[in-house]
Formats: structure tokens, sequence, C-alpha cells
């Protein structure tokens, strides 16, 4: 007659204390544990990979990129908020930034043209920041496929990134009024300046910097009717 026993069990053949065993499964639930909140501090404090969809900033994003956005540089932007709980940081002209949009709280990604202190202008598309124009030259038709045929590119630049827009060349010429951006906000376009809602639309306006959750570092994967192979791994300027 066998007998049943709260002390010892079997394992591969083996007699193990079940001390040892509780033990040894206290231990792995430590290790799960402890990499299930290293993954949550990295994705709410650290990085978070974004999708892009839609067009608003061409070329330098395309419909279908996936990137990598640093969290850490502006503040604390937790999960399932509007806004972030702390701010330490502001982004820098010519960042590329992920926003929560004032207009429907969801997320957009912008170039950051306009920071506190800044006089923003646009007179016939051309953008002006400090009375310095952006605007280096027309480049040529657009490289990437656009929803119209008339697309052409324009070279930007500003603090140190350099970078191009796209724009319809049958377009009415954009003019905003000169605007000082105010302390603790940002003034954000998209590179698509025909298909971009951005703080040129009274609904968004400029975006105050607790509602940036952070910049797009780098283009991780890039898909649309097939992959794009030569965007993976490239930087975000």
């Amino acid at each position: 007659m066998s007998t049943a026993s709260g002390n010892t069990s079997k394992e591969g053949g083996e007699r193990i204390p079940t001390e040892d065993r509780w033990a040894r499964h206290k231990a792995n639930g430590k290790t799960i544990g402890g990499a299930v909140l290293l993954a949550l501090f990295i994705r709410i404090v650290l990085f978070e990979a974004f999708e892009i969809d839609g067009p608003s900033m061409e070329p330098t994003l395309l419909n279908g990129d996936r990137v990598v956005v640093a969290k850490y540089m502006y503040g604390l932007f937790l999960p399932f908020t509007n806004e972030a709980v702390l701010t330490w940081g502001m982004p820098s002209p010519g960042d590329v930034v992920i926003v929560r949009s004032p207009a429907d709280n969801i997320d957009i990604v912008k170039r950051v043209i306009g920071v506190p202190g800044d006089v923003i202008e646009i007179r016939d598309d051309v953008v002006f920041r400090n009375d310095e124009p952006l605007q280096v030259r027309i480049t040529g038709q657009c490289e990437y496929p656009v929803d119209y045929e008339d697309c052409e590119w324009v070279e930007e630049h500003t603090g140190g990134h350099r970078w191009h827009t796209s724009r319809s060349q049958l377009s009415v010429p954009d003019t905003i009024d000169r605007a000082t951006v105010p302390e603790g906000h940002v003034f954000v376009l998209g590179d698509h300046r025909d298909r971009s809602n951005d703080s040129r639309a009274p609904r968004v306006g400029m975006i105050p910097v607790s509602r940036v959750k952070g910049r797009a570092l780098a283009i991780y994967w890039s898909s649309g009717s097939s992959i794009r192979w030569s965007r993976v791994f490239a930087g975000v300027d």
C-alpha cells in the first residue's frame, strides 16, 4: 500500500522535496513578474512603437511605416491619458513628434516648427521662423506615390534638421499671420502640407508640451502594397 505524503514529490524519476519544488516555482514567478514589470516600464516610460496612418508626414514618413518613439525625452505620459502627468523637456525645432491632438484626443505625428518665444508666419506656402524662411529650394516631382500627380518636393531646414515637404503645385498658397508661440507650447506642421491637420487648424492650434508623447527616432518596419526594405531601420529626421 502506497502512502501519500505532503513532503516529497516525484519529478524526472527522482523524489524532490515539496519545499524545493515550491521554491523553484516562486523563483520562476519572480523572474516572469520582473520581466513583465520591466516591459511595462519600457513601454510606459522609455519607448513605444507607433504605426503611421495616413499621408500627413509624406515624404518623411509614409502610411504603413512603424516607428520607435522615445517617450522619456519630454515627460511621463501614462496609458489612456491625454496629457503627461509630469513634463521635464521641450522638443527642438525640426523634431518629429507624436502628439495627442487637442481636437479629438487621437495620436498624430507632426514636425515641430516653433517653440516658446518663436514667431511663426507663413507667406505663400513659405514658412518663416523668427523672420527666417525654412524653405531652401524646390527639388522637383515627388518620388513616393501620392494621391495626385502634380506633387512637388520642397527642401526645408531648421534647428540642425533638413527634410522634404510635399505639396500640390495646383493648391491655393497657404498664408498664416504672424503669431508668437506661447510658453509651454509648440507649433507643429505635417510635412505633407496639403493633407495635414496641424497647428494651422483652429481646433488644433498651438500644442501644449504636456500633449507631446515623444520623439520619433527610427523606422523599424515599413509596408504598403509590399515591404519597403529600403526604409527599414532608417532614422527619422
